[in-house]
């Protein structure tokens, strides 16, 4: 299975890089992995409002290649529109 990184990106533009890195299926998997991951930081924002907030989720690859973003502000869009459902 291939090995995809998951780092975190906060409003101030402070990267936080995964070193370890998780194995996943797909890209799919583990973009998954990246909005379940903003959905928890994000929750943990709203109870401690002296984070910095998160921008972004992004998933890169084992040679450092940019996969997939998953924007904070998207994740709250989707977030709330499936609450008013």
């Amino acid at each position: 299975m291939p090995k995809f990184f998951i780092n975190f990106r906060n409003a101030n533009k402070v990267l936080a890089k995964d070193d370890v890195g998780r194995e996943f299926p797909g890209l799919d998997e583990a973009k998954a992995a990246a909005l379940r991951s903003a959905r928890e930081i994000l929750a943990d924002t709203v109870k401690h409002p002296e984070i910095t907030p998160l921008e972004a989720v992004i998933v890169t690859s084992e040679s450092g290649q940019k996969l997939a973003t998953v924007h904070a502000r998207d994740v709250l869009e989707r977030t709330l529109l499936k609450s008013q459902a």
